[in-house]
């Protein structure tokens, strides 16, 4: 047990921490980043040794210490102690004393990590390099009076480094790539990324620049940015024999560029036209403390970079409007990650701000009057609706019309919208005799009622007498609560319809979407999301079917188990628990790998929200093919939606050249359609499939990525297929 308990330590803290401590100093959780990076630092032996020393070290403390998991597996608290022993490592030689001062600066970083990183947490801004600079400051000051801790000679001779760890022949390598004659901006490109890691060679610039590629194309393309207005700017400034270092160059103003340009901020055309101006600003910041530190010989290291990001951010949390310059709302740790799913979920759950809220009403019927109408939808009460039932020529009654008994919507039964509480009633005003209005009581018989944090539907012209419900009672969604009148000023028989924020009848109109409704046009059948009923628009409320409801209704607790053949054909089980985080989000846990997916249900759809994990479980097939499904078979609808690109792996090329122009154009896009359809099999006329494709979508062509099938029956998910050209499962539902 001990044994299982240490290697679980091992490998869900202690293995992540120390990779993402590399990864985070370039903003990323990229583990072949991470890799390059330990490798890098290792160039310059003492100080890669001293580095991942003060990682592991920082690690176990904050994991004895009890210090949050997740901050200790992203590398949050043990990045600072990381460069405060790379510093140490290239400064002083190695020895007895300096391992003892590194121990002991190690735990003074960290405590300033968390001490600093809770206290500007507050205000939702990062600690960034700051504990390093303070933990490095506190050491080089009075270093003077420790006489057994010598200033080292190393980075002067680090070939002898390199000749001791490798020989002549990767001495003779680093030798022939640092002489090699390239372009001067490429050269100090490259030397400024080594310096991140206090270095200076290119072996160093290439293998970072290379793992940048790699990793991200967004913070490759921010790095030269950064680098490009930097020198630029210095230049024509003059003000390069103070600034332009290649220490300054990376650790400031290419940081400044991954900070505001693509991590802390969504990439954006805005985003990089603001790292362009942050960069000469940064250069104002740091000749201001090259000064200032100078009267105390303390070295600047990072401080400008901390401290003109952090400036900005909090700048930007006082605006009242986000201006297209938009705080990253979640962290993914990868800037084409975060563009992909803001850009997504911007579309797609913009409209979890509304409830759902239903048609008034049962059955097909007119909009004879929109938002702001000839009539009498004007002004601040001018979003609301009218609605009557029209025949197949168009009429609105039978016979003359004369009666209030002509019309088809009279006595009509009304409903409520959504669940709520009836807020007010009038049930006895006369209906008008047809052609008559009465404008004292103008909204006739109404009921408002309350749906939620203030606000409230109303429906009026309602016939009197016909109201079943009283203030206080509470309503299910689709309970009747009246019948269609002509009461108030209505000329003829018809419903009215408005939201508002207000709770008496008549208060103003406020701009609100139907959730899912129909739309019928020369019998074809369309399915409206969010939006607002037009004018002369035939429109039907959208009932689910009961067999898809059930089997998409994952409650929390309940579990779906399935066997199939891995990628590698071997016979396999998936376990999926449902469960609920602390902020009412529902989300599918697979037991075997650990992958999660999160998801909506609303009563109408369901469709999934993210996904973490790899993308060879069951899991994650079900992700894409299940991504969202409208529960009903009755006109056999089909939903379009589109996947964020980052949970598709295809294509990389295009995949990276999309990534490279993504913050200005998307170009490449993952579109996902599914229909579900009712089996015609006799003897399964109950079993509906769900049936789904995505597919890779780019200028002049489309392919196809992966296709699904979803059976469902009476009893829940019976079997789910995924083919594509490269995967062919069957899964079969265990009950």
């Amino acid at each position: 047990m001990p044994q299982t308990k240490f290697a679980n330590t091992l490998k869900h803290t202690f293995l992540p921490g120390i990779l993402n401590s590399y990864s985070i100093i370039f903003f990323s959780n990229n583990r072949l980043m991470a890799s390059v990076l330990i490798m890098v630092s290792f160039f310059n032996f003492y100080a890669g040794l001293s580095g991942l020393f003060a990682v592991v070290l920082s690690i176990a403390l904050g994991k004895a210490l009890h210090l949050n998991e997740t901050d200790l597996r992203t590398g949050v608290y043990s990045f600072n102690a990381l460069l405060t022993g790379l510093g140490m490592g290239t400064f002083f030689d190695p020895g007895l004393v300096f391992f003892s001062l590194l121990v002991i600066m190690t735990m003074f970083c960290l405590f300033i990590s968390v001490s600093l990183g809770g206290w500007l947490h507050k205000y939702n801004l990062p600690h960034l390099s700051i504990p390093f600079v303070i933990s490095t400051w506190f050491l080089m000051l009075p270093a003077s009076q420790f006489e057994n801790l010598g200033l080292t000679q190393r980075s002067i001779y680090w070939l002898n480094e390199m000749y001791a760890v490798g020989g002549k022949d990767l001495v003779d390598i680093f030798q022939s790539i640092d002489s090699f004659p390239i372009n001067k901006l490429v050269d100090i490109y490259l030397r400024s990324l080594s310096s991140m890691f206090f270095q200076s060679n290119l072996v160093s610039g290439l293998c970072i620049a290379l793992a940048l590629v790699a990793s991200s194309r967004i913070l490759f393309s921010l790095s030269v940015v950064g680098f490009l207005s930097a020198y630029l700017f210095a230049h024509f400034t003059g003000s390069e024999a103070a600034s332009l270092t290649y220490y300054n160059i990376g650790a400031n103003y290419m940081m400044v560029a991954f900070a505001v340009g693509g991590f802390f901020i969504i990439p954006s055309k805005k985003s990089y036209f603001w790292t362009i101006f942050l960069v000469p600003l940064t250069s104002l910041v740091l000749l201001f403390f090259f000064k200032l530190l100078g009267f105390i010989q303390l070295p600047v290291f990072s401080l400008p970079f901390s401290f003109v990001v952090i400036l900005f951010l909090y700048f930007l949390q006082q605006r009242s409007k986000t201006t297209g310059l938009h705080l990253t709302p979640y962290q993914h740790y990868s800037p084409e990650i975060n563009l992909y799913t803001f850009r997504s979920n911007s579309e797609r759950f913009s409209n979890l701000a509304y409830k759902i809220f239903s048609l008034p009403f049962w059955g097909e019927w007119t909009v004879t009057q929109g938002y702001d109408g000839k009539f009498t939808h004007l002004g601040e009460w001018g979003k609301a609706l009218d609605f009557m039932i029209k025949d197949s020529n168009g009429l609105t009654c039978r016979g003359t019309g004369l009666l209030r008994e002509d019309y088809f919507c009279f006595k009509k039964p009304v409903v409520a919208i959504a669940d709520g509480v009836v807020e007010a009633v009038a049930d006895d005003i006369e209906d008008n005799e047809i052609g008559k209005i009465n404008t004292e009581n103008n909204w006739g018989n109404s009921v408002v009622i309350h749906h939620y944090n203030g606000v409230y539907s109303q429906v009026s012209h309602l016939r009197k007498g016909s109201v079943k419900v009283k203030p206080g009672d509470f309503v299910k969604a689709g309970e009747i609560i009246a019948q269609c009148g002509n009461s108030g000023r209505s000329p003829e028989p018809h419903l009215h319809f408005q939201i508002q924020y207000q709770p008496a009848i008549g208060s103003k109109t406020k701009v609100y979407p139907i959730a899912y409704f129909y739309s019928i046009k020369d019998k074809e059948v369309e399915l409206n999301q969010f939006a607002v009923p037009a004018e002369n628009e035939l429109v039907s409320n959208v009932n689910p079917d009961n067999i898809l409801a059930k089997a998409f209704n994952i409650l929390p607790e309940d579990n779906l188990k399935f066997s199939f053949a891995d990628h590698k054909n071997r016979p396999a089980t998936e376990e999926w628990n449902a469960y609920i985080d602390a902020y009412n989000n529902k989300y599918l846990l697979c037991r075997e790998t650990g992958d999660v997916a999160y998801y909506v249900y609303d009563g109408k759809m369901f469709y999934f929200t993210t996904y973490y994990g790899g993308k060879k479980s069951l899991l994650y097939h079900f992700f894409l093919g299940a991504y969202k499904v409208f529960l009903n078979t009755a006109e056999q609808i089909t939903v379009q939606d589109y996947i964020p690109l980052n949970y598709i792996g295809r294509n990389k090329l295009l995949v990276w050249l999309n990534d490279f122009i993504s913050p200005f154009k998307n170009i490449v896009n993952v579109r996902f359609t599914s229909c579900s359809v009712k089996t015609e099999r006799k003897s399964n006329a109950n079993q509906i499939e769900l049936e789904s494709e995505t597919q890779l979508v780019y200028p002049g062509k489309t392919s196809r990525s992966s296709q699904s099938t979803v059976t469902i029956a009476q009893d829940g998910i019976r079997e789910f297929k995924v083919f594509s050209d490269k995967i062919n499962i069957r899964a079969t539902c265990i009950k």
